[in-house]
């Protein structure tokens, strides 16, 4: 009698188990509201206000690793290589930066995680000297570069951080010494707004309340579309597949809002090219192609 009691526990641990891991890492979420990103309103938005930069440059400032089956629902659990980045967009006189890495500190609790120094002081450098500094989202590993700047006072006034950031409940306040948030003037804005020539950004709100997209044009016509987080690796766009529930669990995502948001950016104009935060094969491709330039320069 005490075997077939046994047989059934351990039956109904099999089967919770196999219902806990579909549910929590296999499900993809459905799409909620639809989200809409016309490309022919940024256009014109962006052009409208001066001569458009001349090219994009970026910076690797380190790798960590997560299971990609928290990247991509119902995937493997094979670790997944990420790379954190920053991103320069550059004019003849002027530049801005968009997104700015993790502090050192922060990078360190990061499962793999390894730091490029170098690659860490040109960004905190662009940082110094650029005229504008956006971020897609709140997130540590996106503002901690801000957050960690010795000259703090010196580029607070030239960031932009929207209402929603600064307030979100995201936003890791214990990364910035005190006093540090009070030097900012946080940007309230609707639909499409430009803070550059060629520079357009829109709400996004769903991977995190502040989360937004950042568009770029160049002189030459090429188009870019920062989608942050959205996606943690371009396959989430081309499958339509966000992060699992577990990832939602724990980052307390609005899933169907980001299910909506990969659906828009997989039916953009083939000419948008998408910039995915944390993919290092897309970066790959991207500097390959000449769409980026490795490094900040002129510092």
């Amino acid at each position: 009698m005490w075997k077939k009691r046994w047989l059934w526990v351990l039956a109904i641990i099999l089967v919770s188990f196999v219902g806990a891991k579909y549910v929590l890492l296999d499900t993809p979420a459905l799409a909620g509201a639809p989200y809409s990103i016309d490309t022919e309103a940024l256009h014109r938005v962006a052009i409208a206000s001066g001569p458009l930069p001349e090219r994009l440059e970026v910076e690797r400032l380190g790798t960590f690793a997560f299971p990609k089956k928290l990247v991509v629902a119902g995937d493997s659990f094979h670790m997944h290589t990420m790379v954190l980045l920053s991103h320069r967009v550059v004019w003849p006189n002027r530049s801005l930066i968009i997104d700015t890495g993790s502090t050192v500190e922060t990078a360190k609790k990061m499962p793999g995680a390894k730091m490029d120094e170098g690659a860490y002081n040109r960004m905190h450098a662009a940082l110094k000297k650029a005229d504008t500094i956006l971020l897609t989202h709140e997130h540590s590993d996106h503002i901690g570069g801000v957050a960690s700047h010795p000259d703090f006072p010196s580029i607070a006034k030239r960031l932009i951080v929207t209402r929603e950031q600064i307030n979100g409940p995201m936003l890791e306040r214990k990364e910035f010494s005190p006093g540090k948030l009070e030097q900012l003037a946080p940007l309230e804005y609707t639909g499409l707004y430009a803070v550059a020539p060629g520079v357009v950004i829109q709400k996004a709100p769903g991977h995190t309340q502040g989360s937004q997209l950042i568009y770029v044009e160049l002189a030459n016509g090429t188009r870019y579309l920062f989608v942050g987080d959205i996606a943690w690796a371009f396959e989430n766009i081309t499958r339509e597949r966000g992060r699992p529930r577990l990832a939602e669990l724990l980052m307390k995502e609005d899933r169907a809002a980001v299910a909506s948001q990969l659906i828009s950016i997989h039916g953009l104009p083939k000419d948008v090219h998408v910039i995915v935060a944390h993919d290092p094969e897309a970066l790959k491709r991207d500097l390959e192609s000449g769409l980026v330039k490795q490094g900040f320069t002129n510092l």
